[in-house]
């Protein structure tokens, strides 16, 4: 398969990697069988986060029969002060029982402002410490804003970001790539498939075969869906005209009703986390019931204190009907049976 340079990491990587979000789903034994399967088609790199239910541990035990050296784990943690950050990190390493970890990720930098607290406190100065002991071979960060993810470049410490970057979601990540290109900083696609909304994979994935410094990293919960991928990856068939009138019947289609998870629709004046429940049925779809309804709970409890003002609507860039969206993002979460 193709190689893409991850930047200033120098690391280089198969242009395809595994994302490690629907294995949550699946029992111990099918994650484990699923993952090795991608490693013997040539998947090179996984990607996961402390986050992210039993998918570390899963990643650990599928990974020990293989070269360490020759698969690259890349985590996150979500911490935003340095003790959390830390605690975190040493179960990332228990659960993969790795000596070390490729690529760390600040998880989900919100904003400018909780950057420079998280500076502040010295969670950037864990990480360097870590990676000085070896523990650590890269730093990098993900998000969903816009305006994180440009303060956050600023910093030479990192070295790789993960941004949203699909077909419908391909004007603020090709901002976010311009700046990487500026910065030499390695671009990971998350959201390939939108979170799971876009379906179709020839689609989804020769699209970011045209940016040839992207690294999409899908995730995978079946064996067929990884040779379906790998396979596209591997013939690098460009967009037909045909293909490009699909994307944009498609951005059409979708435009109205899909979140950018841009943000601008909060903070919401009652505390409600808008995004959560207008994206529920793309989380639904990629964890388990018992994990949505334990994170996701009391969010749609804060949900009942909405007075249904409109402000959100007021404020978003692609006039999407927000407080239907939200309904029926609780409405899909009531619905689950863990």
């Amino acid at each position: 398969m193709q190689k893409v340079r991850l930047g200033k990491s120098r690391m280089e990587v198969t242009k395809i990697g595994f994302g490690g979000i629907p294995i949550q789903r699946l029992s111990e034994q099918q994650a484990v069988k699923v993952i090795r399967r991608a490693i013997e088609l040539g998947i090179d790199w996984i990607d996961t986060a402390n986050g992210y239910g039993p998918s570390e541990e899963r990643i650990g035990k599928a990974i020990k029969s293989y070269d360490r050296s020759a698969i690259k784990v890349f985590t996150k943690g979500g911490g935003k002060t340095r003790n959390e950050l830390q605690n975190q990190i040493e179960l990332s390493f228990e659960r993969m029982q790795t000596e070390y970890i490729d690529l760390f990720q600040f998880h989900g930098v919100p904003s400018e402002e909780v950057w420079e607290e998280m500076l502040s406190d010295g969670c950037l100065e864990l990480i360097l410490e870590l990676k000085q002991q070896g523990r650590f071979r890269h730093i990098g960060a993900s998000f969903h804003s816009l305006e994180a993810a440009l303060a956050v470049m600023d910093n030479l410490e990192i070295e790789v970001i993960q941004w949203p970057f699909n077909f419908i979601m391909a004007d603020r990540g090709r901002k976010v790539l311009e700046k990487c290109r500026a910065n030499d900083i390695g671009f990971i696609a998350m959201k390939p498939f939108g979170g799971g909304v876009l379906e179709n994979a020839g689609l989804c994935i020769r699209f970011l075969l045209q940016y040839p410094q992207v690294a999409p990293d899908p995730g995978f919960e079946k064996v067929e869906e990884i040779e379906e991928v790998v396979s596209l990856a591997n013939r690098a068939k460009p967009l037909s005209e045909e293909d490009k009138s699909k994307i944009e019947r498609l951005r059409k289609e979708l435009g109205t009703r899909f979140c950018r998870q841009c943000g601008y629709c909060m903070p919401c004046p009652e505390g409600i986390n808008i995004m959560f429940l207008i994206t529920m049925n793309s989380i639904i779809k990629r964890m388990p019931p018992e994990a949505v309804i334990g994170w996701l709970s009391e969010h749609v409890k804060i949900a009942d204190n909405c007075t249904d003002c409109g402000q959100c609507e007021t404020k978003c860039p692609y006039n999407l009907p927000i407080r239907q969206c939200m309904r029926e993002g609780i409405k899909a979460f009531r619905s689950l049976k863990p």
